[in-house]
């Protein structure tokens, strides 16, 4: 009869015996990665991770009487003119930085609707482009129009002067065009826009694209013209003299924001790429689609629920910062930033300031040292232009969302401080020290360190204030500061030298001590022994693996090398098996014990063992179910006041060492087959099942009782066997077997000899 092995399932794991980790933890922290633009004030991160001194911003105050701010010239010393939307103004600004305000008036009002750029001409005057209707405007000193031409295109979106200072290039959207405009012939107002009105103007078409919009124009030292493209974002690259352009790089979906052209040839063009061919960055905010009217104005509309979050249209994009060397080289990506629009480049020294949004981020990138940075963000969404002021370390930023103006003075002394984002330790604990790598051109004295902490991952509710830390051997610890989640707060003197460095840091913390864990618990079939799979080299046929339904394929680890281990038959053997994890890595050990239902005293078969088996004879005990236990402990490293010491009450044990009993066997014949009904009952355990043996060596079992289902103590099966496999036969035994392995046997005549 085959061996039936039936096995009690918890889980499925066994404990690993290998030396416990470090009871502590540490989060590194990389100020790069983990601090947002807007989380810095007077400080810059780095792509090294490291924390270094950075410009401070200051909002100017000041009505600016405008909803949309898109570019910003400088006119006189003083003063600044300001393309806006959505009425056609140009603002002249004029800022008192000491002050920190501004004065805005309109300096000119032109028939348009959006004012996307401007630009100062030689002579004092100014060329504005506009949009829906493509106009360009050339007025005076004073703001008064003296020369208009509405072209064949919906926008004006960039206007660049050619280094001779004679002509101008106009970028243009919808169609994607370049014109090119002679100043000398530009004095007269002409509405008509046709080529030859045009003509006559000065305005004669340069080269055109396939895409929509040219975005973005720059003049190379040869005189070449690079035009960045939306909403394909390609760059091309037309001859000096005007035709068919070369394309430098191309994109699916993006848009090509600024080109800046170094004094050596070489290139940089910022690329905003979007999830949608038809998404303009910036552009797209001027157009505004009414909504269409409802057939119902009364109708009633649906509520916000509580139950939702607000929506918010975050920016999923991306912004590339392409280099092409000497203006035609391979595009080389050198700055990829997630979520952020780039708008602008400015060069400053060997440093480009890359202002953008939408989150009212600053971006940098180290030209010399090839390194990425980021600068303290605007309040404002997004910050479209940067303009220089008196020197090469103050600039003024024009934002949207609110319109207003910002100055940004890399010399300028203010508040320096830094909050990183919410850092996750993974598990609530205790938290430990700070510590730097190193600090550079800064004392502890200096170094102002704050931590506040939360159980929960809410942004908002749920943090403890903020706790001071002390410095100590070097590092900077709180007072029982607990949590899951941590932020950290720098500040630093007003005064701090411009060669700062703070390297990255590293936070310590003990996590929560966890208990144990128990996985599985198996009580394997009795009757068989385990050999462990390091104690023979013999070729397996039946292991422990095969006898609980897990794997057991081999492998270095305990638990692959455990269920491979060979089961071998081994009258009243009885093994039990289980496996244990520690959440946090401790070591542990294992007791096993068992009792009788009717007795309080507990019997060990396992004391403190490492082991996830163990193996005893069950003829020791007598008949009857008893409970068992395991009882787990840790041990080292933790310290003894903190180990954990966990009992597990785990499945019963039957043990049955009687066998079934026969009470009837019936043999009966219907033509040709020979039908034997044999009904059996055991005290304790289940029956398994029937065998029976002819003499004449053929062989029949069945599991399946007469009533269908093996579930009792008490059963009858019945066996039909055609008369041809028992010729000769004259005799069978007959078997029942019980769920603990017991059998009892029967030797019954069969009627009419066999034949």
């Amino acid at each position: 009869m085959r061996i039936r092995i039936f096995v009690t399932l918890l889980l499925a794991l066994l404990a690993g015996g290998a030396a416990a980790e470090p009871l502590s933890k540490s989060q590194a922290i990389n100020f790069y990665r983990d601090v947002s633009s807007r989380d810095l004030e007077g400080l810059a991160t780095r792509s090294d991770g490291r924390l270094i001194a950075g410009p401070v911003l200051r909002s100017l105050a000041g009505e600016i009487g405008a909803e949309l701010l898109w570019q910003i010239e400088p006119f006189t010393p003083d003063s600044w003119l300001v393309g806006t939307g959505p009425d056609g103004r140009i603002l002249r600004l004029t800022v008192d930085v000491e002050q920190e305000s501004l004065t805005a008036e309109t300096w000119a009002t032109l028939d348009a609707g959006q004012v996307f750029v401007v630009r100062r001409l030689p002579d004092g005057g100014v060329v504005a482009g506009t949009s829906p209707h493509g106009a360009l405007f050339r007025l005076n000193d004073r703001g008064e129009v003296t020369a208009q031409a509405n072209l064949p295109v919906d926008s004006i979106l960039d206007i660049r002067m050619e280094p001779a200072g004679s002509h101008l290039l106009v970028g243009t959207g919808n169609p994607g065009r370049v014109f090119r405009v002679n100043l000398a012939q530009f004095h007269a107002v002409e509405e008509a826009g046709t080529d030859a009105k045009l003509a006559d103007l000065g305005v004669v078409e340069f080269g055109q694209i396939r895409d929509r919009n040219v975005r973005r124009l720059a003049v190379m030292p040869d005189g070449d013209v690079l035009a960045g493209s939306a909403p394909s974002g390609n760059l091309y690259r037309f001859p000096a003299a005007g035709g068919s352009p070369v394309i430098l790089f191309d994109n699916e979906s993006a848009e090509v924001t600024d080109i800046h052209v170094t004094d050596e040839g070489d290139v940089y063009a910022s690329v905003v790429m979007t999830k949608t061919s038809a998404d303009n960055r910036v552009i797209n905010a001027a157009t505004v689609t009414p909504e269409p009217e409802k057939e119902d104005k009364e109708a009633p509309q649906s509520a916000p629920t509580i139950m939702e979050p607000a929506a918010f249209d975050e920016f999923s994009g991306r912004t590339n910062l392409v280099y092409l060397r000497k203006g035609d080289g391979l595009p080389e990506t050198v700055v990829s930033r997630g979520n952020i629009a780039i708008y602008r480049i400015l060069d400053r020294g060997d440093m480009l300031l890359l202002p953008g949004g939408d989150d009212g981020e600053f971006v940098g990138y180290d030209r010399s040292a090839r390194r990425s940075l980021t600068f303290p963000g605007s309040d404002a969404a997004q910050v479209l232009d940067i303009v220089g002021m008196d020197s090469t370390d103050r600039y003024l930023l024009l934002t949207n969302n609110p319109a207003g103006v910002t100055v940004m003075d890399f010399a300028a002394t203010g508040p320096r401080s830094v909050k990183t984002k919410r850092l996750d330790l993974r598990s609530v604990g205790r938290i430990g020290a700070l510590r730097f790598d190193r600090t550079r051109n800064l004392t502890d004295e200096e170094l102002e360190v704050s931590l506040r902490a939360n159980r929960g991952r809410d942004a908002v509710e749920g943090w403890t204030p903020w706790q001071k830390t002390t410095a100590v051997d070097g590092g900077w610890k709180s007072d029982a500061l607990t949590g899951q989640y941590v932020e950290l707060k720098i500040e630093l003197p007003e005064d701090i030298s411009p060669a700062l460095e703070l390297d990255r840091a590293t936070l310590y913390h003990l996590p929560q001590n966890r208990r144990p864990i128990l996985q599985t618990f198996r009580v394997i079939s009795p009757n068989f022994g385990l050999v462990p799979r390091g104690d023979t080299n013999a070729p397996t046929s039946f292991t422990l693996g095969h006898a609980t339904g897990a794997t057991s394929t081999p492998s270095p680890n305990e638990q692959s090398q455990l269920l491979a281990s060979p089961l071998v038959p081994e009258p009243g053997a009885q093994i039990v098996t289980w496996s244990l994890r520690d959440p946090d890595g401790d070591d542990f050990t294992a007791s096993f014990s068992v009792r009788s239902e009717d007795s309080d005293e507990w019997i060990d078969f396992a004391i403190d063992t490492t082991e996830s088996w163990v193996q005893f004879d069950r003829r020791t005990l007598a008949e009857g179910i008893y409970f068992t236990r395991l009882v787990v402990k840790e041990t080292a490293p933790r310290p003894r006041a903190d180990r954990f010491e966990v009992s597990f009450e785990t499945d019963d044990l039957l043990i049955d060492l009687t066998s079934p009993e026969i009470e009837a066997v019936n043999v009966s014949r219907d033509e040709d087959l020979l039908t034997i009904n044999v009904t059996g009952a055991d005290r304790l355990s289940l029956l398994s099942g029937l065998l029976l043996k002819f003499n004449n060596g053929f062989e029949a079992e069945t599991a399946q009782p007469s009533d269908g289902i093996l579930d009792g103590k008490t059963e009858t099966f019945a066996i039909s066997i055609a008369a041809g496999n028992l010729i000769g036969a004259t005799a069978v035994e007959v078997q029942l077997e019980d769920a603990a392995g017991n059998r009892v046997s029967q030797r019954v005549s069969l009627p009419g000899n066999g034949r």
